[in-house]
């Protein structure tokens, strides 16, 4: 351990001979030895670097000694300020001493001449105090003596709130000596003058002209003079309720007057400034009333009842205002819903009402005023939506009567008094477009309900109902519901629309039904959604397919309607030419009868009609020439069965035909009609041959007449195989007429198929 701390040691003293050895050789360092320097130098450098080295350290010298003269110079400089400044201080210093010693001389002098004085004064100061006291005393008394007169003057001038203060500054006072004798007349006074006053006070309950801050006043007067609060709260809003009533009936008169004017008039209010002035009367005064209430009667009365009063007050009133902004808004969602910028002016006006009753609400938190005024702007919302239905319903029946006196116009310049095929897809889009443009125009006029800056539009319970229930269910979709009913009206035979309806236009509104189902409904209600931003879900929203569903039912009952109306118009054209005719002495036929030349005619006309609304569909292939022919050959062999025994009864001629109808193909009259021309025509043809076999089974005919039909069918062949979707329906049918035919005749023969083709090629 020893042997340790000598080496340390002897480490410390090398490193600081070390060290000492270094600083001796800088010239900056306190260890520095010149000699050592010199031979250090000699040691190490040449010549010329001697030489170097010596100027420049001479230049150093000389600059550090031009350094310190100026350094001596300044601390020199400073030395001497520094004691004169010195000097200076000692001599006011001096000075001071001086005076304070003066001062402290007369401080003494003073304190013992106010000692002095205060002994001398303290018996006067004593009689000053009791003269004061005497005095005061004397004045009270005096304004006791004086106040019933002051209070009289002032009941007379009408300065109640003077009055009062004069008697509570008094009070205390005439309490404390009324049971003096000399003050009891004082008092007597005083109480009858304060029974008068308080009348006079109560007066202004009653006033008409009374306003709230007068009201407020009486009653803040009456509660100084100890009235009962129960009564004066009561009083206080019978009285306020009064004065509001009052501006509620103001208000409805101004109703009454904009009721009675015109849209030019400028004499009455419009919506804005009717609002305005409901603010800042009504609710203005409703907001001073509560606020004045809770001030007056807060702390005096029973919290909870009092706060139960106000309320029950506050809605009574509320109630009545908005009664009357009902009335008046239900005036304005008329005229509102026929411009976009009336609207705008409506929404504005909700927003201010909205708003300031906000402000109103704040002043009485138990009240949801908020909710108040949305359920109110919720009304008006669905009176102009329902206004705004109305409107839609009158353009679609404006757009109704437009297209049945556009369809009427084309009836009386076509050359055969019908619609031009090619008009009638023109029409279908007319109206479709109506339609669209009508529902469009709609949610346009409402859009201001959507302006972000209003402030209701962001409330909940306003927002989602107003988009789903008034617009989207309340609107658009009871308009579309609106107008597939109408469309079906025209199938009931008992409404006047339903009898006068031109096959045309139940034509047009079928398809017109039918594209309403496949897009435009869709499309629609899709516009709605992007409109006002809220998808539709929900039991209370009605499904799209619904929509189209009852759209494309309302389509197939009008097409069956028109089916049946084209059909009955044929079938009446074939049964009178039938019926009408004597064919038991019937000439040799020449050609077709005009009756079925005008049948396949109008057949034709239908066809193309029809397939400018609608798709041909499908048809099954061609059949061979044998057959479209094939009633001439069962024809042919019944005849000839028929002539190889001469002996046969009408009876065995009708056996023969219905053996004859067993191995016939059926034909299904009651298949259902689809949205294609084959499908609608096919039912027609199939209407028009059941209809010519009904009236072939009731009629005698001779030869010629069996030749006539065999004629006729042949030429009805010829035409109508190419409208239906199945040529072997004609022909069946066909071959049943033919079948009736001979059963009827008198005496059966047929033309050959050549002769027949040969009579038609001729008419040809």
């Amino acid at each position: 351990m020893a042997d340790r701390s000598i080496k340390m040691k002897s480490s410390v003293e090398q490193c600081s001979s070390s060290e000492s050895e270094q600083n001796s050789l800088d010239i900056d360092s306190k260890h520095f030895q010149p000699q050592s320097y010199v031979e250090n130098l000699t040691k190490g450098f040449s010549l010329k670097q001697l030489m170097e080295t010596e100027s420049m350290l001479g230049k150093d010298i000389t600059s550090l000694d031009s350094e310190m003269q100026t350094l001596v110079y300044e601390n020199y400089n400073k030395f001497i300020l520094a004691t004169e400044t010195i000097k200076q201080m000692t001599s006011d210093f001096k000075q001071m001493e001086t005076g304070m010693s003066n001062l402290m001389a007369r401080m003494e002098n003073l304190s013992s001449f106010s000692l002095e004085i205060n002994s001398r004064l303290q018996p006067k100061r004593e009689s000053v105090a009791r003269i004061s006291e005497t005095h005061s005393l004397l004045k009270k008394l005096q304004h006791l003596y004086d106040l019933p007169t002051k209070l009289k003057t002032a009941l007379t001038k009408k300065n109640l709130s003077q009055a009062v203060e004069l008697y509570l500054r008094s009070r205390i006072v005439l309490e404390q000596y009324r049971e003096m004798p000399a003050f009891q007349g004082i008092d007597s006074d005083c109480m009858a003058t304060l029974g008068e006053l308080k009348e006079e006070i109560r007066k202004n309950f009653d006033m008409e002209d009374a306003t709230i801050e007068v009201i407020s006043e009486s009653a803040s007067l009456l509660l100084k003079l100890n009235e009962n609060p129960d009564e004066l709260r009561l009083l206080f809003l019978q009285s306020g309720g009064k004065c509001l009533s009052i501006e509620i009936a103001e208000l409805s008169k101004e109703v009454e007057v904009w009721q009675k004017s015109n849209e030019n008039d400028t004499n009455v209010l419009d919506l804005l400034a009717f609002i305005d002035l409901g603010s800042n009367t009504v609710i203005t005064n409703l907001g001073l009333i509560v606020t004045s209430y809770k001030n007056l009667f807060k702390e005096c009365c029973s919290p909870s009842e009092s706060e139960k009063t106000l309320i029950n007050f506050t809605m009574a009133l509320v109630k009545n205002y908005f009664d009357v902004l009902e009335k008046r808004y239900g005036l304005d969602c008329p005229k509102a819903g026929k411009r976009e910028e009336n609207v705008s002016v409506l929404v504005r006006s909700l927003d201010k009402l909205y708003n300031k009753l906000q402000t109103l609400g704040q002043t009485l938190p138990d009240v949801d005023f908020g909710r108040a005024s949305t359920d109110l702007i919720s009304k008006v919302a669905r009176s102009l939506c329902d206004r705004l239905l109305e409107d839609l319903k009158m353009s679609f029946e404006s757009s109704l009567n437009l297209l049945r006196e556009a369809i009427a116009t084309s009836s009386l310049q076509g050359e055969d008094g019908t619609t031009s095929p090619t008009y009638i897809p023109s029409l279908v889009s007319q109206i479709l477009n109506a339609v669209n443009q009508d529902v469009k125009n709609v949610l346009s006029t409402l859009e201001p309900f959507l302006d972000q800056s209003i402030t209701f539009i962001n409330m909940p319970y306003f927002y989602i109902p107003f988009c789903l229930q008034d617009v989207h269910e309340g609107t658009i979709v009871k308009y579309l519901s609106h107008i597939s009913g109408r469309c079906e009206e025209f199938l009931d035979n008992n409404e006047s629309d339903a009898k006068n309806a031109s096959v045309d236009l139940l034509l047009v509104l079928s398809r017109m039904c039918f594209d309403a189902s496949s897009s435009t409904v869709q499309h629609l209600l899709n516009y709605t959604t992007e409109q006002f931003r809220v998808r539709p879900s929900g039991t209370n929203v009605t499904p799209t397919a619904t929509i189209t569903a009852t759209f494309r039912k309302a389509s197939l009952n009008l097409l069956n309607q028109y089916v049946a109306s084209e059909g009955d118009n044929m079938i009446t054209l074939m049964e009178k030419s039938i019926e009408n005719r004597n064919w038991m002495d019937y000439p040799e036929p020449r050609s077709a009868r005009p009756a079925v030349k005008r049948i396949v005619e109008v057949i034709g006309k239908i066809d193309a009609k029809v397939g400018s609304v609608f798709e041909d569909g499908s048809r099954n292939d061609r059949g061979s020439d044998s057959s479209r022919l094939s009633y001439f050959g069962s024809v042919a062999r019944q005849t000839r069965g028929l002539s190889q025994t001469s002996a046969s009864s009408h009876v065995d001629r009708s056996l023969m035909s219905n053996i004859q109808k067993l191995f016939s193909e059926k034909v299904d009259l009651t298949a259902p009609v689809d949205f294609t021309k084959v499908s609608v025509v096919t039912a027609i043809v199939k209407n028009l041959l059941k209809a010519m076999l009904e009236s072939v089974r009731v009629i005698t005919i001779d030869r010629h007449g069996l030749h006539q039909f065999q004629v006729d069918c042949h030429f009805l062949h010829s035409y109508l195989w190419r409208f239906v979707n199945d040529e072997s329906l004609v022909s069946t049918m066909l071959d049943d007429v033919m079948h009736s035919a001979l059963n009827r005749c008198i005496d059966p023969s047929i033309l050959s198929p050549s002769a027949v083709e040969s009579i038609s090629e001729r008419v040809a």
